[in-house]
């Protein structure tokens, strides 16, 4: 009888850890949004000489936002990361514009970095290039290629990011 009942139990506990090994840890998937809302600005208060905050505020501007956030899982700690990029620009004329270097402080392009790392932080990009071109009634194919510096009191190597993307109307905040 003993016998098999320690059987049953080596069957019943190998059963169980067959199942375990075919499921995948739960986790929240990676996202990329492209958006941009009409009638806002940014909003950007400085409160030292090298922090600052954002808000969006109603206004006359487009304000376009890149926003990235990789897989995180459920059972890891700080293993969470984001990143953004916003802009903000008059309306153009045409179906075009372009962003360079100089004007960059005055588009408020901004990079956004969330992440468990020394790195993590908002802060004002100075280069690079943006540019746009719309397609149909409500889409923009708006590219990016911005040098994200290390965040302001820190040393490091200066990032070259690239994108491309098709921004639709959506929400800023989500």
């Amino acid at each position: 009888m003993r016998t098999i009942l320690l059987l049953f139990a080596a069957i019943v506990t190998l059963g169980v850890r067959a199942q375990e090994k075919n499921q995948e840890p739960k986790s929240n998937p990676e996202m990329k949004r492209f958006v941009y809302q009409p009638n806002m600005q940014i909003t950007k208060r400085t409160y030292d000489s090298l922090y600052f905050d954002l808000s969006y505020d109603k206004g006359k501007k487009l304000v376009f936002m890149y926003s990235y956030r990789g897989k995180e899982y459920e059972m890891i700690a700080d293993d969470e990361y984001f990143e953004s990029i916003l802009f903000e620009i008059a309306p153009p004329k045409g179906n075009s514009f372009t962003i360079k270097t100089a004007q960059f402080e005055k588009a408020k392009v901004i990079y956004n970095r969330g992440c468990f790392c020394p790195e993590a932080g908002i802060r004002q990009l100075y280069e690079g290039t943006i540019t746009g071109k719309k397609y149909g009634k409500n889409t923009w194919i708006v590219t990016l290629d911005v040098m994200i510096e290390p965040r302001p009191g820190r040393q490091g190597l200066s990032v070259n990011k690239k994108l491309k993307g098709y921004f639709k109307p959506g929400k800023l905040i989500y």
